[in-house]
């Protein structure tokens, strides 16, 4: 490789005038070197409407002069987010339209409020990793060389200064350790006890809307009564009160847009840390906590479903069920069991998106339906909780029979939480409870005949050899907050085909997890593009469970 200074960078360039689109392979062969910052291409677009160029630069630890051994290891996941949002903020400001397609573009997906390792900013052995797109300028095939220069002799430049000599920032982003400490301090408390939650007073939980991620100004800031408040010291030195949800089956009741749906899309998204500002910062969930849906159609591969509901003629055998257009009970109780053989923490349920019929029955419908196939889980939550270990919160109003099994019971009024007991309201229990077991474990084997995978906004397209092509929309996964991890999912599955990994579902998460923490971005692909995110390896397995062509078999009892 040719080292080319920042001094003769113009002069080397000009070379480029006028010369077809692809003499841009050209810059592969050489490493830029920014006065002791060195960058190089790793992938060069064929052409101005292809997907851009990736620009890779490392700045030494000398240069970026942060004192890394004051952090911990997983400390790097604040310092991670932190330098991606740097690398945001600056390249967003050079970003223009020049020539033909993707011409003078420059920069780095926008992240989200969530505080994870994204592939754009990495830490590897001291130095600092920074990845950026670039869309080299063209004028149809013909290379634009004025805007190239001034984007690689000026621009990167200036960007590559607003990192040298971190330390200056050291107090701003240790604020952000320090409540990353605390974060993780909450989820050990909640493991500890088995609990689902902490939702800390004054946490401010409704959004701006649907297509925005900043709080709600004006929003009623959730606050529990000093009875039920929980006070909790942090290893910071601050101490804060608010409401920990309790292990077994917690139900959260109330009327329409009192805040009931709001609270428990907090809890999902408390599976991950929020930057400062955001009013969820000390919502605080366990890791593992996902939310099940009725999903019409889904793929279904060979899920032991008996617990939920029985074997029929028109169903078939639902120890080892099989299906390629699943019903909205069949899907949910899928997910849930696929969920046990994972490994989770907590399982949450809306009304509003399950099959009420898998959800619960009243005593008369109970009595009317005495041959329906299907039991519901109000009758197995004790058992299920006890033989799992996983707790259940459920949103619902518009039954009583749920609240008659709770273990805990939140009423929201105008956003303002409040804790009932059965005894309070006078429930009694009138449907007898169902033994849960658990389901037996399958193998993962392998995904068949795949030819592409493809990752666009939050889809994933699959193209197989024998012509199918399948779509997975990962909006249906409520963990899944960036684009960047559906482009993960996809970068992870190509390396499970790749590398034929195989095993159960649970070792098949583990085996991803450690793979990223040992490896980072580089141990699933080669060349790492700026615009990947991090996810748990229990969202990819939520993926292959769904997928076309997946091979399961099961363990033997």
């Amino acid at each position: 490789m040719e080292i080319i200074g920042v001094d003769e960078l113009s002069t080397f360039l000009k070379m480029f005038s006028n010369k077809r689109y692809g003499y841009y392979k050209t810059l592969k062969s050489i490493v830029i070197n920014y006065d002791n910052v060195r960058a190089s291409f790793t992938r060069i677009q064929s052409d101005p409407y292809a997907p851009p160029s990736i620009l890779e630069f490392i700045v030494p630890r000398n240069i970026h002069g942060l004192k890394l051994k004051r952090f911990r290891v997983r400390d790097y996941q604040v310092l991670s987010d932190y330098l991606y949002r740097r690398l945001y903020s600056e390249s967003i400001r050079y970003r223009w339209k020049c020539g033909s397609g993707y011409s003078c573009f420059l920069g780095v997906p926008k992240p989200s409020p969530i505080m994870i390792y994204r592939s754009g900013a990495e830490i590897v052995g001291g130095d600092i990793v920074l990845r950026i797109f670039i869309g080299l300028p063209a004028s149809g095939r013909r290379i634009l060389v004025k805007p190239l220069i001034h984007i690689l002799s000026i621009i990167i430049p200036r960007i590559i200064d607003k990192f040298r000599n971190l330390y200056k920032c050291e107090k701003e982003i240790w604020e952000r350790v320090l409540y990353f400490r605390d974060y993780l301090y909450i989820q050990e408390l909640l493991a500890d006890e088995n609990a689902v939650a902490f939702i800390a007073n004054n946490s401010i939980l409704p959004r701006e809307s649907s297509i925005s991620q900043k709080p709600l100004s004006n929003a009623v800031p959730f606050s529990i009564e000093d009875k039920y408040s929980r006070e909790i010291r942090l290893p910071s030195g601050k101490t804060i009160y608010g409401l920990i949800i309790p292990q077994g089956l917690t139900v959260i009741t109330g009327g329409g847009y009192h805040g009931k749906t709001t609270l428990l899309e907090a809890l999902q998204e408390g599976v991950y840390p929020h930057i400062p500002g955001d009013g969820r910062e000390y919502v605080v969930s366990r890791p593992r906590t996902v939310l099940v849906k009725a999903e019409d159609g889904r793929f279904i591969h060979r899920v032991d479903i008996s617990s939920f509901i029985k074997k029929t003629p028109v169903i078939g055998d639902t120890k080892d069920f099989i299906s390629r257009d699943a019903s909205g009970s069949t899907s949910m109780a899928a997910s849930i069991n696929e969920l046990v053989e994972a490994g989770v923490d907590n399982i949450l349920l809306d009304e509003d998106t399950s099959a009420t019929n898998l959800l619960y029955k009243d005593e008369y419908m109970a009595r009317l339906l005495s041959d329906d196939p299907i039991t519901t889980i109000t009758q197995l939550a004790r058992s299920f909780t006890r033989k799992t270990g996983i707790n259940l919160v459920v949103v619902s109003s518009a039954s009583s029979i749920l609240l008659s099994k709770a273990d805990f019971i939140i009423l929201m009024r105008n956003y303002k939480p409040s804790i009932l007991s059965r005894e309070e309201i006078g429930l009694v229990e009138k449907l007898p409870d169902k033994q849960y077991r658990p389901p037996r474990e399958r193998v993962f084997k392998g995904i068949r005949g795949v030819e592409k995978i493809r990752a666009k906004g939050s889809k994933l397209t699959i193209k197989y050899r024998d012509g199918t092509v399948f779509e997975l929309d990962l909006k249906n996964n409520p963990r899944i907050i960036e684009n960047g991890q559906v482009k993960m999912i996809a970068t992870i599955l190509k390396w499970v085909i790749r590398e034929k990994i195989t095993g159960s579902t649970r070792k098949l998460v583990e085996t991803i997890n450690n793979v990223f923490q040992e490896k980072g971005f580089s141990g699933f692909t080669k060349v790492v593009p700026p615009d990947l995110s991090w996810v748990d390896g229990l969202d990819v397995v939520w993926a292959i469970n769904r997928l076309y062509n997946v091979v399961f078999e099961k363990r033997p009892s």
